[in-house]
């Protein structure tokens, strides 16, 4: 058996991509998966998830277990934790608990369609979110990562993407999904918003035929598991799309089937990013050192001086006043 753990602070994103990797890599193995905090899933009333073991039975102590960390590398010049295909988790043993980000494709070994084996919507729910084909989505992640410029995809980003949307697919009509309403409204205050409901915003972007999607986990699954091809747009060079050096941040978010959009508008191919992700994998692996713990990467900003609970409260009163700027 393996396990993995669901953890306070993940995004919904963030597990699936966890669980969905790990769930192929026991079935490349031959092991059994065994998740951890399962209660703390984030999508327990619309998800349904492929595991062996009951959500509500008790984890097996598992203190005498191993952990594998998938490799990381920190790039000091573009102040990023950057992750890749590992592997070497493939030579794991039995109890062992996975830790690390695990989001690249590569860990479903070619086979995509398992993904929809692994997660599975409630079906009453998928008919309350329609979405008609003539719509585009705009996936804009607000929240956290409005404190990093480098990261945070400028309002340029969306405009060039909807003339791309114009212009390439005849489409005029756009909705935004997205996790920060007040954010979006600023940016677009005539669009129709969808936020502060998961299960809306995940089955809405499952539904939809057209999407331009923010550097977040968020939509992958939703994307791939779902019944309508779409067609997508993502920022190129993914989390540094501005100021990369030419790298691709990080090589292990290159999504097959996606367009990618450059600083000019320019849509480019998945084929010819992924030389760029691979070029960048490599650049790192022969350049940089590997860690395993974020805590080796020391936080920077004034908000991290203060206690927890007055930080969440100035933030919740300064994002009205700063919507584009406070998360």
């Amino acid at each position: 058996m393996i396990s993995i753990e669901f953890k306070d602070g993940q995004g919904l994103g963030n597990q699936l991509w966890l669980y969905a990797s790990a769930k192929s890599i026991s079935e490349k193995i031959g092991l059994d998966l065994e998740i951890k905090n399962f209660n703390k899933f984030k999508a327990l009333d619309f998800l349904k998830l492929d595991i062996n073991i009951s959500p509500n039975s008790v984890s097996r102590d598992s203190k005498e277990d191993s952990k594998f960390y998938e490799k990381l590398y920190y790039d000091s010049e573009l102040k990023y934790i950057i992750s890749d295909f590992d592997e070497n988790v493939l030579n794991i043993k039995k109890n062992t608990l996975l830790e690390g980000i695990f989001q690249s494709e590569q860990y479903f070994f070619g086979d995509f369609e398992k993904l929809k084996r692994y997660i599975k919507v409630d079906e009453n729910l998928i008919n309350n979110y329609p979405i008609k084909k003539n719509v585009c989505i705009l996936n804009i992640r607000g929240g956290e990562y409005k404190r990093h410029h480098d990261f945070i995809l400028p309002k340029i980003y969306w405009l060039n993407a909807i003339e791309n949307f114009k212009k390439k697919y005849k489409i005029n009509h756009f909705k935004i999904v997205t996790d920060d309403y007040l954010y979006a409204k600023a940016l677009f205050p005539k669009f129709e918003i969808i936020s502060d409901d998961i299960a809306k915003c995940f089955i809405t972007i499952y539904n939809c035929s057209n999407i331009v999607v923010s550097n977040s986990s968020f939509s992958y699954f939703p994307c791939r598991i779902g019944k309508t091809k779409k067609n997508i747009i993502a920022p190129m060079y993914w989390a540094r799309p501005y100021k990369n050096k030419g790298r691709w941040i990080s090589p292990g978010n290159i999504y097959k089937d996606w367009q990618y959009q450059d600083i000019s508008s320019k849509l480019i191919s998945y084929d010819e990013c992924k030389k760029i992700a691979i070029k960048t994998s490599e650049y790192y692996k022969n350049n940089f050192y590997i860690f395993i713990n974020k805590r080796e990467i020391p936080s920077k900003g004034f908000l991290n001086i203060l206690p927890k609970k007055f930080k969440i409260i100035l933030k919740n009163k300064l994002k009205y006043i700063f919507p584009k700027i406070i998360g």
